[in-house]
């Protein structure tokens, strides 16, 4: 099905009961049913970069604020300023966890981040500040992860209760993007790959942009382009034009899928390829799209002029084995030709 935001899409999640929320560049969030019917709206104070779901609650940055919506009624509950940008946002059992920066126009850096921890009730518990950004906040274990940038580099690992209870800072390079759940790896801006402890597990030529975990390995694509799927004993990779967004998929008639987005300049293209050997399964061209996600049934994208894809994999899959079109389109063009001549 096909859905319309209003705006440009920058963040979206699918729930397990396939349901949708969707946020965009001006502040405007959807929620749609399964069946693609429209739940709630509400409209929030700035563009929509990170969006979790927990007990019922929606919690959202948007633009210096964090918001915290009922999922049920799409009312907003409390909503909160940060001090910047507000970037990220994460929960655990007993907290939620957001990060901010400021970014200098005359120093053309950020100067000066923090991570707040919050009372689900939006009551402020603690602010950790620092010097480096944290260019990714995921979750880990039952707390969260912070890769970090500049100067210091490496990341920092906050407990349930947002307590900062570790820190690696000792990387030569800024981590820029991170997986979630229980054994993350990292992707650096020298285009390195990490695992927990520091060991590089896989190198590109290029600052690493996009990283996502799939069933046996990872995915990962860097600034140029490149596309590197690798496990322990299985690796492919694929070039192209610049990758915007990256996601591990459903199966496909029993196969492992990964979900890429390229834009060319002028023109979003998205590729599906099976995880096993990098086979391209199927393909759309269309707007450039800006946020990926899926769960085990289906995949959703969003797209630059406020459109909304998603695509259920049982449909999909029965799509694909359908008898190709080819034939009948040829026949087509050519009954269509014979009416042009006979209009001459």
């Amino acid at each position: 099905m096909v859905r319309e935001l209003g705006e440009p899409v920058s963040c979206t999640i699918l729930l397990e009961d396939n349901s949708l929320l969707a946020g965009g560049w001006d502040g405007r969030i959807k929620h749609w049913s399964d069946e693609g019917d429209l739940v709630w709206e509400i409209q929030t104070p700035n563009r929509i970069s990170s969006m979790v779901v927990y007990e019922n609650c929606v919690y959202s940055t948007a633009g210096l604020h964090l918001v915290c919506i009922d999922l049920k009624s799409g009312q907003q509950r409390w909503m909160v300023a940060l001090e910047g940008s507000a970037d990220a946002v994460v929960t655990t059992s007993e907290c939620v966890l957001a990060a901010s920066s400021v970014y200098d126009i005359e120093h053309n850096d950020f100067i000066e981040s923090a991570i707040w921890v919050l009372s689900f009730d939006g009551k402020l518990l603690n602010t950790h500040r620092m010097d480096e950004r944290p260019w990714t906040l995921n979750s880990f274990e039952d707390g969260a992860l912070a890769g970090l940038g500049r100067p210091m580099n490496g990341y920092a690992i906050l407990d349930h209760q947002g307590n900062l209870s570790e820190q690696k800072v000792d990387w030569e390079s800024p981590t820029i993007c991170a997986t979630d759940g229980d054994d993350p790896v990292f992707g650096l801006a020298d285009g390195s790959v990490r695992s927990i402890d520091g060991t590089v597990v896989r190198t590109l030529e290029s600052p690493v942009s996009n990283i996502a975990a799939c069933a046996n390995g990872y995915i990962v694509a860097d600034d140029k382009g490149r596309l590197d799927y690798f496990e322990e004993t299985v690796r492919w990779k694929i070039d192209g034009h610049a990758i915007v967004g990256l996601s591990s998929g459903f199966l496909i008639n029993g196969i492992e899928s990964c979900w890429v987005a390229r834009w060319n300049g002028s023109e979003g293209h998205l590729v599906v390829h099976s995880q096993v050997d990098g086979t391209e399964l199927a393909s759309l061209q269309g707007h450039r799209i800006h946020d990926v996600a899926f769960n085990e049934n289906r995949v959703v994208t969003g797209c630059e002029n406020g459109q909304v894809f998603v695509w259920d994999r049982e449909l999909l899959q029965r799509r694909m084995e359908q008898p190709s079109q080819e034939t009948s389109d040829a026949n087509r063009s050519a009954m269509f030709e014979k009416l042009r001549s006979l209009r001459k």
